[in-house]
């Protein structure tokens, strides 16, 4: 099946070819909305973390247990948090740990310095302690806190596994009937609906419907789209309905995709999965730098930026990027110094292209890789990782949890597994997407009843990128044939 059936032009500019937040997916025409592929980085570096507004009858200890109490409800009832001081340890725990044995499985550390989501958890948590006994006070001026959480699932209070989609859009829903009808019938303690909106078009938009809006906040194409997806984390992470499960997972989705299974298929895909579902590009996309004495060549693996998290990673992220963790990511590994062609990307070439939300995430949760050569295959075992472990190798191909459908032409016959082109081989002719180029994904102008059908039985929970309103090749609506088809 040829790659080449349309090559219509992208109606946007070079540099919102990729990014989904400069760009406009709420057009009728036929023009590709525009892409997530990185081509070149910008010069504005990420946003930082703003410091914790402080209140005069609120100090520093004070405001570390409010936040400890968040972490707490957020781990569910086995948890302990010890706050520690200069000269003493406080134990800080629910009553369902206090009598029995933790079993902890990580540490996190908190600073009275952090972002406005924070003071907004802290404050929030405050009116939630009443039930814990808190301290009056830390000894000590400089204090740190220690979270330790265990299992969350099978204690009395603890709610069922809940699915947080957070959507990053610009100046609106693309197709918007179709999610409206998703979330239709969806039982309301199984999800909540977050939502970044650019302009006021997409604000008002939204309104009344299943989306939650959450504050808009400064972000640069390419270096820093992952402030805004850290804003969807953190009024996530605020919600405070039932004690949260270690089940509960964090999807990231785009203003131009559709679902592609009906709510309760990806409830129960999704909420069944204990780990984090990162889909790994094939692994000439890493970037490399110099390692260590001990090690030649260091990695960060690329990824899709439409990841879904779970508890423990998406509020570990949210205390990363708090604290400025490589916000300096795009410069240490000189992303997008050299003009990319087709050819360019080998592993291993010290030659790296992408953005910032395709890295940052594996890289702050996970670390480097690191392999004394470019040549020889190893297996890293990644915690909390759906797959288990990653392989790295020269030839590498996808790897990970792929759950959105991104029609990357360069590596749709990538060997191994490869979910992208069993998709793309059932689809006929006139359910085709136009390709893209190395810079950027193709999209979705039509569809026919028999394309909607591939994507209802393929691999995949949602699917992108459609322009709004496409053309239905054997029916008189798209949004209709779509919920009659796929929901």
């Amino acid at each position: 099946m040829s790659l080449n059936r349309r090559a219509a032009p992208c109606a946007c500019q070079t540099l919102c070819e990729r990014s989904h937040l400069l760009s406009s997916s709420s057009s009728s025409s036929s023009s590709p909305p525009c892409s997530s592929s990185s081509s070149s980085s910008s010069s504005l570096p990420p946003r930082a973390p703003t410091q914790l507004l402080r209140k005069p009858q609120r100090g520093p200890a004070t405001m570390l247990l409010a936040v400890a109490t968040a972490l707490l409800l957020q781990s569910g009832p086995s948890a302990a948090f010890v706050l520690r001081g200069h000269s003493s340890s406080l134990l800080f725990q629910s009553p369902a740990t206090a009598n029995g044995t933790m079993e902890g499985n990580g540490v996190r550390h908190i600073s009275t310095s952090s972002s406005p989501s924070t003071l907004a958890l802290a404050n929030r948590s405050l009116n939630l302690a009443a039930a814990a006994t808190v301290p009056q006070q830390v000894p000590g001026s400089a204090v740190n806190f220690t979270a330790t959480s265990g299992a969350q699932q099978g204690h009395a209070g603890t709610r069922g596994p809940r699915i947080y989609f957070l959507m990053l859009a610009v100046n609106g829903i693309s197709n918007f009937d179709i999610w409206k009808a998703f979330f239709a019938n969806a039982p309301r303690e199984q999800y909540r609906a977050f939502v970044h909106c650019k302009t006021t078009t997409c604000r008002d938009q939204v309104l009344g419907s299943a989306f939650t809006l959450v504050p808009t906040v400064p972000n640069y194409y390419c270096s820093d789209l992952v402030s805004p997806m850290q804003e969807l984390v953190a009024t996530a992470l605020q919600d405070f309905d039932g004690l949260p499960n270690q089940y509960d997972k964090f999807a990231f989705i785009s203003d131009s995709s559709l679902p592609a299974k009906p709510f309760s298929v990806v409830y129960q895909t999704l909420s069944a999965r204990s780990g984090s579902d990162f889909c790994a590009f094939p692994s000439a996309e890493w970037a490399d730098s110099p390692g260590s004495s001990l090690f030649r060549f260091e990695y960060a693996v690329k990824h899709h930026q439409w990841i879904t998290m779970n508890r423990a990673h998406a509020a570990r992220t949210w205390e990363l990027w708090a604290s400025g963790t490589l916000h300096n990511f795009m410069t240490q590994y000189r992303m997008n110094v050299y003009a990319q062609q087709s050819h360019s990307n080998i592993f291993g070439d010290h030659r790296n292209y992408g953005c910032l939300d395709e890295f940052w995430y594996m890289l702050s949760l996970y670390g480097p890789l690191h392999a004394p050569d470019n040549q020889h295959a190893q297996d890293v075992h990644l915690s909390m990782f759906t797959g288990g472990s990653l392989r790295v190798s020269p030839d590498a191909g996808w790897q990970g949890e792929c759950d959105t459908f991104v029609m990357w032409a360069k590596y749709m016959h990538s060997p191994g597994w490869n979910p992208f082109f069993d998709l793309y081989s059932k689809l006929d002719s006139a359910s085709t997407p136009n390709p893209g180029d190395t810079s950027r994904p193709g999209w979705w102008d039509q569809m026919s009843s028999v394309g909607m059908r591939a994507v209802r039985e393929s691999h995949f929970l949602f699917i992108r990128k459609f322009i709004d309103n496409p053309r239905m090749v054997d029916g008189p609506n798209f949004a209709a044939a779509w919920i009659s088809n796929v929901l």
